[in-house]
């Protein structure tokens, strides 16, 4: 069978118990890769309870058999109780990171395609530009960036006592007094 990496729980062991016992003690099923001792102590520092997480490479059968013959025994001051563990947290976290980096350099070689499929058909000069909010849009008099991203025009409406009023399209239906700009032309 084909070992694959498994994270164990290994509850109720001694406070006395080392790394390498462990790894010995396990290491008879599969090859014990990371031993993790965490000892919780009352106020006084004595030790009050004790347990480990392992990485281990083991198969299915072997895990089995090691579940059956250590779990529930009594070992060093304890009885070991143990059980499939979560996989770690700052292992989880390495492995997003590194799949959120993949997936970015992904995403950025379609912007090269656009640009080489462009070059071939004929177009100079193209330059592919983010838009920034509250930029006025080239060649658009009265339209801008908002703050998502869309191209809105700016209105200008004037009032009953003749003051200019501007403000964003996308503003006139949200309270349009906090977003008006007043002229006095």
């Amino acid at each position: 069978m084909e070992a694959s990496l498994k994270r164990l729980y290994v509850g109720g062991i001694g406070p006395s118990v080392t790394d390498s016992e462990l790894t010995d003690r396990f290491g008879k099923f599969g090859k014990v890769n990371d031993v993790e001792i965490i000892t919780r102590k009352d106020e006084k520092g004595n030790p009050v309870k004790a347990f480990a997480y392992l990485n281990i490479s083991i198969s299915e059968s072997d895990l089995k058999k090691c579940m059956s013959a250590l779990n529930k025994t009594k070992w060093k001051g304890g009885v070991l109780q143990i059980e499939l563990a979560k996989e770690s947290f700052l292992n989880r976290l390495a492995q997003e990171r590194q799949e959120a980096k993949n997936q970015s350099i992904l995403k950025a070689e379609p912007k090269k395609e656009l640009v080489q499929s462009l070059q071939q058909a004929g177009v100079k000069d193209f330059q592919m530009k983010a838009a920034v909010p509250g930029t006025e849009v080239p060649n658009h008099k009265n339209w801008v960036v908002s703050k998502y991203g869309r191209v809105l025009p700016i209105l200008h409406l004037k009032g009953s006592n003749k003051s200019k009023i501007s403000f964003l399209a996308s503003f006139l239906y949200f309270m349009p007094v906090y977003f008006c700009k007043f002229n006095s032309n």
